[in-house]
């Protein structure tokens, strides 16, 4: 995967240097090597895919690049006028960038993008090519038409090209947030997605800046150039990225232990993590709220390895209530010793807090502790046999205010009614 990567860098590097060679020598001709030049960098960049947001995938560099031919102009050698030359050639470069673009990833990394996934950025990039292009907001002309007038003021252009370049990355980040609400509601989508969003489009605005700035002294030279931070935050970003994934993967290694064991029926911990992750996406959690929940979720048994005995069954509701907690304190102490899983801990911990003393004692229970303590109940009782769902509903109904949150408890019984109507 890496290869194919530094293998299309490398060709950018080079093509563009041979751009800027013939740059100086042709009169002609020298407006279609240029769109070629941002062509071949948005699909090279295409391949530098980020995945982010709970698994949302984007491609900023490419972005940038593409916005920045919204903003070029000028360039480095007065024979070759302004290119691009007309909004319709901007439009057309980046579509067929982003076309190119995809055919080398589904190629070589096997990723198949999806049209809709492009849709934002390229509405974006028209957006901002009218914009800065077709408006005349200074006095009949357009801002891209004053940028041989701020000569000496290069400042007001690079304003220009922020202020339309906020609009742009505002498009991006309201297409991101429909695309990906899954169902929920749009305030929470944004609130969710908002602060991380808005800091990287900043980073590719500004970008698509200087690429564009930069085309009026290097040329061709500023795509590779001025985009090389840009890639280097994508690297470290992925970086981050794998790290988390890494700790999943750890997470799900751990959760498989009491399984493993024999301290509970295999598959428990991920039944009572899907389950939760259900219910806790109906009472609309945040990506980190959910990531959480589920966390807590799968290792939320397990305290039990320091049990000498394992508990029939593994169904802690059967135990009681000092032995729960128990198993609760040891689990949160384990988890805790990886020094980045506290919030988790403090769920697993709180998990057996009953809800009364919630209501009759003020006693702070995070929902998710509460959303872990029902759905443990209830695969306790079902052991993933949905023919069993009905008495499960019916006992822990006979808690519902003294142990178990009456909100939590309905939740359950609707997203578990479709599993029983199909067992019947």
């Amino acid at each position: 995967m890496r290869t194919p990567i530094a293998l299309w860098s490398a060709v950018l590097v080079v093509a563009c240097l041979c751009a800027a060679v013939l740059q100086e020598h042709l009169t002609t001709a020298s407006g279609p090597l240029v769109l070629g030049c941002f062509t071949l960098a948005i699909a090279c960049a295409s391949l530098l895919h980020l995945s982010l947001f709970g698994g949302r995938a984007s491609t900023p560099v490419a972005t940038a690049v593409a916005l920045s031919v919204a903003f070029a102009g000028p360039q480095p050698f007065s024979f070759a006028g302004r290119v691009p030359d007309a909004t319709w050639q901007v439009i057309a470069t980046v579509v067929v960038g982003r076309m190119l673009g995809g055919l080398l990833s589904w190629r070589f990394l096997g990723i198949r993008p999806a049209p809709m996934a492009r849709l934002g950025p390229l509405l974006a990039v028209a957006i901002a090519a009218v914009l800065y292009r077709d408006v005349p907001f200074f006095n009949g002309v357009s801002a891209i038409d004053m940028y041989g007038a701020w000569g000496s003021h290069r400042w007001r252009s690079a304003v220009a090209m922020a202020v339309v370049g906020a609009v742009a990355g505002a498009v991006m980040l309201i297409a991101s947030v429909f695309l990906h609400r899954s169902g929920r509601s749009f305030r929470t989508e944004f609130n969710e997605v908002a602060r991380i969003q808005t800091a990287l489009n900043a980073a590719v605005v500004s970008t698509s800046i200087a690429i564009a700035l930069g085309m009026s002294a290097l040329g061709v030279l500023a795509i590779p150039l001025m985009s090389a931070p840009l890639v280097l935050l994508r690297f470290a970003l992925q970086q981050q990225a794998s790290v988390i994934d890494t700790r999943r993967q750890t997470i799900a290694a751990l959760a498989q232990l009491t399984d493993i064991a024999g301290y509970t029926p295999i598959g428990h911990s991920a039944r009572v993590a899907a389950l939760s992750r259900r219910i806790g996406a109906e009472l609309h959690l945040n990506d980190r709220e959910l990531d959480e929940l589920e966390d807590a979720a799968r290792l939320h048994d397990i305290g039990q390895v320091s049990l000498a005995v394992p508990i029939p069954g593994g169904a802690t509701i059967d135990v009681a209530p000092s032995d729960q907690r128990g198993i609760a304190d040891e689990g949160a102490r384990i988890v805790r010793r990886t020094e980045v899983l506290d919030r988790v801990a403090d769920i697993i911990e709180a998990q057996v807090v009953q809800f009364r003393e919630v209501q009759e004692y003020g006693e702070s229970v995070p929902m998710s502790a509460r959303i872990v303590k029902v759905c443990n109940a209830f695969e306790d009782l079902t052991r993933g046999d949905d023919a069993l769902r009905d008495a499960a509903i019916e006992r822990l109904t006979l808690g519902i205010g003294y142990e178990y949150d009456p909100t939590v408890l309905d939740l359950l019984i609707k997203v578990t009614a479709g599993h029983d109507d199909r067992a019947r």
